[in-house]
C-alpha cells in the first residue's frame, strides 16, 4: 500500500508538476533544481533538511538552527551505507518510504487496539495515509520519521513494553519539539495501566519518560559545542523577517479567536480568500477544530480508555498555538491519530453515516492533490 501511494505521488508529480509557472520554494541551484524524478520532493524546508544531511550545522545560516537532527542523520546514514552511490534524495525517498511504512504498520497495531472488526484499522491507515497533509511524509522532510517513532512509542506503550516506548521516545524528543505530547501520551497510557492509581507511578518505568528528553538534551549538548549556545534551536527563529509571525504568547484562546474571526471572514466572502489565507489560516484553523471535535469524540465514546487520546489531542493544539499563529499547522496535525481514530470511529458506531467516512476520505485526498501540486511547482503549501 505505501509503494504503490508513493508512485502514486511520484506520477502527479511527473505528469503535472510542469503546469504551473516554478515559484519561491524551488531552489535556483544544486539539489531539486532539476528535473529529476524526485526534485519535486524538494522544497521549501527541505534545502535545510539538505544541509544539515550534508554538512551538519557547519553553515552560518542561523535559522538552519531551528531544524532537527534525526531526518537528516537518517539520510545521512543511508548515503554512507551506499558509500556514496546514492545521491541525497533518493536516500531521502528510502528514508521516507521505510518510515511511512513502519508508521502505518504502527498505526495498523494500534487501531486493532481499538476496534475488534477487520475493515476498520484499514479505514485508519487509509485516513493517513489520504490525510491533505501527507505528501509531506513523500517528501524530504522530517514527518515520515516522526510519525514513525511516535506511532510506535504508544503502541508499545499500549502493549506494556515500557523498554521499547522508551527507545522511541528518546530519539523522537530529537526529532521536534512537539515530541512532549508524545511523552505526555505515553505517560497517560503507563498510568492508565496502573488504573489510574497515584501509587501506581511508583515504577522504576517512569523513569523512562523524563530520560525521553535525553533526545533533546544531546541536540542542546551539540549545539552548545556548535554554536556556544544550548538553546540555538529555540533562539534561532529571531530576528529572521521571514518567520517573524512566530511569538510566543500563551494566550491561545486569543489566538484561536483571531484565527476563527479570519477564517469565518474569508468563508463568508467578507475578505478575499487568497492562496496564503487559505493554507495558511483556513486550513490549520479547520484542521484545530477537528482535533477538538475528535478528542472530545473519543472521550464521550470511550471514557477512561479514550482519555490519553483526548488529552494528547488537546495538548497538541495548546503547543500548536502558542506561538501566536496556526501556519503550517495543517502540516503539524498530521501525526495527530487521534483524528483518524475518530474518523473511523464515526463511521463504526453509527452505521447510517458510513457514507460521511468515505466522503470525507475523498475530500481529503482531494485537498491534498491539489496541496501537493502547489508545493512540487514551489507554492506555499505550508
Amino acid at each position: 500500500m505505501v509503494l504503490v501511494w508513493q508512485l502514486v505521488l511520484i506520477a502527479i508529480a511527473v505528469l503535472f508538476g510542469s503546469l504551473s509557472e516554478p515559484g519561491e520554494g524551488i531552489p535556483d541551484t544544486g539539489v531539486g533544481s532539476g528535473d529529476g524524478l524526485l526534485a519535486h520532493t524538494y522544497r521549501w524546508d527541505a534545502a535545510n533538511y539538505g544541509e544539515i544531511a550534508s554538512h551538519a550545522y557547519t553553515s552560518s545560516d542561523v535559522p538552519l538552527r531551528a531544524f532537527y537532527p534525526v531526518f537528516p542523520i537518517c539520510v545521512w546514514l543511508v548515503r554512507t551505507i551506499s558509500i556514496g552511490t546514492l545521491d541525497p534524495l533518493t536516500a531521502g525517498f528510502l528514508v521516507n518510504t521505510a518510515a511511512t511504512w513502519l508508521a502505518t504498520v504502527a498505526l495498523l497495531k494500534i487501531a486493532r487496539f481499538y476496534f475488534s472488526g477487520t475493515r476498520a484499522p484499514w479505514l485508519v491507515v487509509v485516513a493517513f495515509l489520504t490525510a491533505p497533509a501527507a505528501f509531506f511524509l513523500h517528501s524530504f522532510y522530517s514527518e515520515a520519521v516522526f510519525c514513525a517513532l511516535g506511532f510506535w512509542a504508544f503502541l508499545f506503550a499500549l502493549r506494556r513494553h515500557w523498554l521499547w516506548m522508551g527507545l522511541c521516545l528518546i530519539p523522537l524528543t530529537a526529532s521536534r519539539i512537539t515530541a512532549a505530547v508524545f511523552v505526555g501520551l505515553c505517560f497517560l497510557e503507563f498510568w492508565r495501566s496502573k488504573d489510574w492509581k497515584p501509587r501506581g507511578l511508583l515504577s522504576w518505568h517512569l523513569l523512562w519518560f523524563p530520560l525521553a528528553f535525553l533526545g533533546l538534551a544531546a541536540c542542546m549538548v551539540y549545539m552548545r559545542l556548535r554554536t556556544g549556545s544550548a538553546t540555538a534551536s529555540f533562539t534561532a527563529l529571531k530576528g529572521v523577517e521571514a518567520w517573524s509571525y512566530h511569538v510566543f504568547n500563551p494566550d491561545i484562546l486569543a489566538t484561536g479567536l483571531n484565527e476563527a474571526r479570519i477564517t469565518t471572514h474569508a468563508l463568508l466572502g467578507d475578505t478575499p480568500l487568497d492562496s496564503w489565507t487559505l493554507v495558511s489560516h483556513v486550513l490549520p484553523f479547520l484542521g484545530l477544530v477537528l482535533l477538538f471535535g475528535s478528542s472530545v469524540y473519543v472521550f464521550l465514546v470511550w471514557r477512561l480508555k479514550g482519555l490519553p487520546l483526548a488529552l494528547f489531542g488537546i495538548a497538541s493544539i495548546v503547543l500548536l498555538t502558542i506561538n501566536s499563529n496556526v501556519v503550517s499547522v495543517h502540516r503539524y496535525l498530521l501525526p495527530c491519530l487521534v483524528m483518524y481514530l475518530a474518523l473511523i470511529l464515526l463511521g463504526e458506531r453509527h452505521p447510517r453515516l458510513h457514507w460521511l467516512v468515505y466522503v470525507v476520505l475523498y475530500a481529503n485526498s482531494a485537498i491534498g492533490t491539489a496541496l501537493f501540486l502547489r508545493f512540487i511547482s514551489g507554492a506555499w503549501a505550508g
